[in-house]
């Protein structure tokens, strides 16, 4: 890699644990398109997604601790575990395809999420049964494996509690760092050398996402939670709209 891709890299997993951070999720949601715009791999930008958003998911973890209630989120691991393979396998099926339709693929993904997430039904239907629990878990598996973005499953599950701004951020967090062994693991087996490189500069480059999630808990305190979700909101539509339009102007 050249100084200047890793310069870029940094800043992405910089502003990725910064956003993860401050509302709970949107790592992999924001980075990884960034990710591909740089010219990585699909297996390569996950990967870097996985480790930068696992050291923001530690750091995250140790400054919620308190709030974290493994119990109530026990049925969303069990479920999301199972679902995990299943987005792996998507991932391998899809990685040979060019990144045009890569890009283009994650961003029709994150526009569906937030339509989901802004439909009316959603909230009249959702009462925190065991069904949906496990639905939502079950999602985020496949997401997960995908292209680590399963946070929006989760985050409609968390919405439906009437938590506070802290405990639903933790919630997120903590869940979702259980997926990470699994992943590198099995991205490992899959893939081979070719993650070598990547999971390198992942680590060497773990001091600006670090330094990213930091801020990010200390912004995610001052502001309410609204301001957040609709800055999120914003945000992710922004970078779904480009991984979508900006294929057919070359």
């Amino acid at each position: 890699m050249t100084p200047d891709l890793i310069l870029r890299i940094a800043i992405v997993l910089f502003v990725g644990g910064f956003i993860q951070s401050s509302a709970g999720f949107g790592f992999g949601l924001f980075a990884l398109p960034l990710l591909l715009f740089l010219k990585l791999q699909l297996q390569e930008a996950v990967i870097m997604v996985v480790i930068g958003s696992a050291i923001q998911k530690i750091m995250g973890i140790r400054y919620f601790r308190k709030v974290i209630n493994l119990r109530e989120i026990s049925p969303l691991i069990v479920s999301g575990l199972a679902g995990l393979p299943i987005g792996l396998y998507l991932m391998f099926r899809v990685s040979g395809l060019q990144q045009s339709s890569i890009k283009q693929l994650i961003g029709f993904l994150i526009i569906f999420m937030l339509i989901f997430r802004w439909s009316k039904l959603i909230k009249s239907v959702i009462r925190v049964k065991a069904m949906w629990t496990y639905i939502a878990g079950f999602l985020s598996g496949i997401l997960n494996g995908f292209a680590n973005i399963g946070g929006p499953p989760v985050v409609l599950w968390v919405l439906a509690q009437n938590w506070e701004n802290r405990k639903m951020r933790a919630t997120i967090i903590s869940f979702s760092l259980f997926f990470v062994p699994f992943q590198i693991t099995i991205m490992i087996i899959i893939f081979g050398r070719t993650l070598y490189s990547p999971l390198f500069y992942s680590l060497v480059l773990s001091p600006s996402v670090l330094i990213g999630s930091w801020s990010g808990l200390k912004f995610g305190d001052r502001f309410s939670k609204k301001i957040l979700e609709r800055y999120m909101e914003f945000l992710l539509l922004l970078i779904a709209l480009v991984s979508v339009l900006r294929p057919l102007f070359k």
